[in-house]
């Protein structure tokens, strides 16, 4: 019937906002519109970390880009795209298919398959009824949605009838099996701080325990939730918990500084040393396989 289905694209025009030595993303002014800066930035090494995570994830699912039951979907949207590469995929893997991906920062590749294409857009903004979905993915947007359910009624009015979405969220908590961790403990002050930080900026890191409610309550039904305790480093003895758990290891290793710098600073008031010391108790954590650390997707 002609609705326009996508997110409003901001009047102002997109820049990119600096912070230290890191590139952010962001629309200029957008307070009015109730959008917001992005806590991750979008340089090189960023750009490296979520290639890293799209590799891990596709190790998690063993191999598959989503777990919706969708057939011969024709048209696809990946809302927080980054780097495009799930968009890429995707693309190869349904050479049929209209595949977009959304994103406030320009930096996927320019060289994509002919049905793969990137618009630059705010998902926290209006989504206007244009184009209709058979499959919307979502994946790791926590901390920049500044509200959920309003989130997923866009997404649900986006969607076809029948249409599915797919979305997943890491749990904020590390967990180890070997011992209680102490409340002074880098992965305990990691959970302390991201929330506190998160709730002070208006943008909750802690998502995945109510994304069932939240989309149960925007119209979607047949919602499945599947739990994944995701191990950390390599002391698992079953080699696919192995492997995810090198990857996993890897990629919160490379991404750790970039994940809390931006929020701890501005919303904690944290000094640039102080960061830096807690990313070094964060990393040593990580590279600890004596602590059996897991923790939930």
């Amino acid at each position: 019937d002609g609705e326009d289905v996508g997110p409003e694209v901001a009047d102002e025009e997109e820049e990119l906002a600096f912070d230290a030595d890191s590139t952010y993303g962001a629309y200029s002014d957008a307070t009015d519109t109730g959008s917001t800066d992005h806590w991750g930035p979008n340089d090189e090494q960023a750009k490296s970390q979520q290639d890293i995570s799209h590799h891990f994830w596709l190790m998690m699912l063993r191999g598959e880009l989503y777990e919706a039951p969708v057939k011969n979907p024709h048209r696809i949207l990946d809302v927080g795209t980054g780097t495009g590469a799930w968009v890429i995929d995707v693309a190869e893997k349904h050479p049929e298919a209209d595949v977009k991906g959304i994103d406030v920062s320009p930096i996927q590749p320019i060289w994509v398959p002919p049905n793969a294409r990137f618009e630059l857009d705010d998902y926290n903004l209006p989504w206007q009824d244009v184009e209709k979905y058979d499959l919307i993915h979502q994946r790791e947007l926590l901390g920049s949605i500044p509200n959920w359910p309003k989130f997923y009624k866009e997404c649900f009015k986006a969607l076809k009838p029948g249409g599915w979405i797919d979305c997943s969220e890491p749990g904020l908590y590390f967990e180890s099996f070997y011992d209680t961790l102490g409340e002074d403990h880098a992965y305990k002050l990691w959970g302390t701080a991201m929330l506190e930080a998160g709730n002070k900026a208006g943008l909750s890191f802690d998502v995945a325990p109510y994304m069932k409610g939240w989309l149960e309550d925007a119209g979607f039904i047949n919602v499945r939730e599947r739990k994944f305790c995701c191990t950390i480093g390599k002391w698992s003895k079953d080699p696919w918990e192995r492997d995810v758990g090198v990857w996993e290891q890897l990629r919160l290793d490379a991404g750790v500084q970039d994940f809390c710098e931006r929020r701890f600073m501005s919303n904690l008031g944290w000094r640039a040393e102080e960061v830096t010391v807690f990313c070094a108790r964060m990393r040593a954590a990580l590279k600890n396989n004596r602590l059996l650390a897991h923790h939930w997707l």
